[in-house]
């Protein structure tokens, strides 16, 4: 999060979902993963999305977790980045990761890109879907079942389906 971004529509993207998890009985957290001067905007900017911070969260059943890098996802984690491998990591203690992601190429079709991300979040054991719109965001969840459910609800407060992507699967 860079708070020169604080209270854009990328922020109202996250907290509608921070809401409409808490509809279906999580508990939310975000870990903001703060750049530059925050200090200033931390409180209004928990406030505006209605959530405690991760590191002040008691988790209670069921319970996800907004991962709100500057950047996006990235193979490695940075200031800037978030990592699938810490992702999957925050599964341990929450049900729903969701992560905003602004990490893609400009000069490359976003599908593979998301196809990608997906494959990796595969491969370490979790099950994913992307919200694709112009504020990109990250589902993952160790339980598919879990997850299907979050995109069933979001689907029934009329966002379209083809906003949302999964895994592509080719039979061999």
């Amino acid at each position: 999060m860079n708070r020169d971004w604080f209270g854009d529509s990328n922020d109202i993207a996250k907290r509608f979902f921070v809401g409409e998890l808490r509809t279906m009985g999580y508990s939310v957290c975000v870990d903001p993963m703060p750049s530059g001067d925050w200090e200033p905007i931390e409180s209004e900017y928990l406030r505006f999305l209605d959530v405690a911070h991760a590191r002040e969260f008691t988790p209670t059943e069921p319970s996800a977790l907004l991962v709100d890098p500057d950047t996006g996802i990235a193979e490695r984690r940075s200031r800037a980045h978030a990592s699938i491998a810490r992702i999957v990591t925050d599964l341990s203690r929450h049900e729903i990761v969701f992560v905003f992601d602004q990490s893609f190429s400009r000069g490359l079709a976003p599908a593979p890109q998301l196809q990608a991300k997906l494959r990796q979040v595969h491969e370490h054991g979790a099950h994913g879907f992307y919200y694709n719109s112009h504020a990109r965001f990250l589902f993952a969840s160790l339980s598919r079942d879990k997850l299907v459910a979050v995109r069933e609800a979001f689907l029934k407060t009329g966002l379209p389906q083809y906003r949302f992507i999964q895994l592509e699967t080719h039979a061999a």
